[in-house]
């Protein structure tokens, strides 16, 4: 009865101080089904102990009932299916790419391969100490001949629509790479898809709360928490006021490094509707895609304005290239 008492704890602890208080983002990297399989675990442990089975059933249902929502199943890929794709449907590709065509695999023909009308493309960059822009973009024009590119940060967005108008949300206001890869997370394009429809696609990746490679016993482990955590906030709230102020079809895609088990995932804009339950599988993940590791997080996702019609939405794997899979829409405007 003590371990489901304390898990309750944990469990109400969590839904308080999640996305609230910076130090609890070591909490926030737990894996996501943990909030359904360990209250069920407590149950069936409790069910021979007659006198303790009432009460563990009960602290375990609490428990259940509160951690569900933040489990990350995708219970509706039971009874839905993905829709046809009417003619003209706008496929749209968003992916990490863990720096850029860093792995020596066939990165170009990869892209290519997905035949998208939108690229989102995250980590423009080179892997090293100091992130480093890659000046890669005739290579990408060239395999993309007639595309239209917009690039800020380490966010590529690339288009077979003519972008209208294309910024990042939040400027950076200091000289250089450096504070462009910090500050400009969200990448706002406005396309012209023809028929006067246009459609405002935000590309995005939010700041990583915890650092792997530093030893949570030093300094420099603890202030990446709180700095990485100040540097998420503005980038929740510029997204939340520009989608508030923009009326149009909207479609924001990329690595939110958020899983389902995070309360961060509520700041998402209320006008936006998640198209999960079409993904065809009970649990969605898309982090990490490397052989011999687990597959427990997601990390990645899209979400559209209600005028957006999501014909299909499905998971690939990214051949080793990243340690992201990618996201894949089908959708419709008007």
């Amino acid at each position: 009865m003590a371990t489901a008492a304390v898990w309750l704890t944990f469990v109400t602890a969590h839904l308080v101080l999640s996305g609230q208080w910076w130090v609890w983002h070591l909490v926030d990297v737990v894996p996501p089904p943990l909030f359904t399989v360990v209250p069920l675990l407590l149950a069936a442990g409790a069910v021979p102990s007659r006198g303790g089975r009432r009460p563990v059933a009960i602290l375990a249902s609490a428990a259940l009932l509160f951690g569900a929502p933040l489990s990350g199943w995708n219970v509706p890929a039971l009874w839905t299916s993905q829709h046809a794709s009417p003619p003209g449907a706008v496929t749209v590709f968003s992916w990490n790419t863990e720096y850029w065509d860093s792995d020596g695999g066939p990165f170009y023909p990869f892209l290519q391969g997905q035949r998208a009308d939108v690229y989102l493309l995250q980590e423009y960059l080179n892997d090293g100490d100091v992130p480093t822009p890659v000046h890669d973009l005739d290579r990408l024009r060239a395999a993309f001949p007639g595309y239209a590119i917009a690039v800020a940060g380490e966010l590529v967005t690339v288009s077979r629509f003519p972008i209208r108008q294309a910024f990042p949300l939040i400027r950076s206001t200091e000289n250089g790479w450096l504070g462009e890869f910090e500050r400009e997370k969200i990448l706002r394009t406005d396309l012209d898809l023809g028929g006067g429809r246009t459609l405002s696609v935000y590309n995005l990746h939010l700041p990583v709360q915890i650092s792997p490679g530093l030893s949570p016993f030093g300094g420099a482990f603890w202030r990446t928490i709180r700095d990485q955590d100040a540097q998420r906030g503005p980038q929740w709230r510029a997204l939340a006021a520009d989608v508030d102020g923009n009326r149009g079809p909207i479609l924001v895609a990329g690595d939110f490094n958020t899983t389902p088990g995070m309360e961060d995932i509520r700041k998402v804009p209320s006008r936006l509707r998640d198209p999960s339950g079409l993904l065809p599988t009970v649990y969605p993940a898309t982090y990490r895609d490397r052989a011999g590791l687990p597959r427990w997080w997601r990390l990645d996702w899209a979400f559209t304005s209600a005028d957006v019609r999501v014909h299909e939405y499905r998971f690939g794997g990214s051949g080793g290239q990243s340690d992201h899979r990618y996201q894949l829409l089908r959708l419709s405007v008007g």
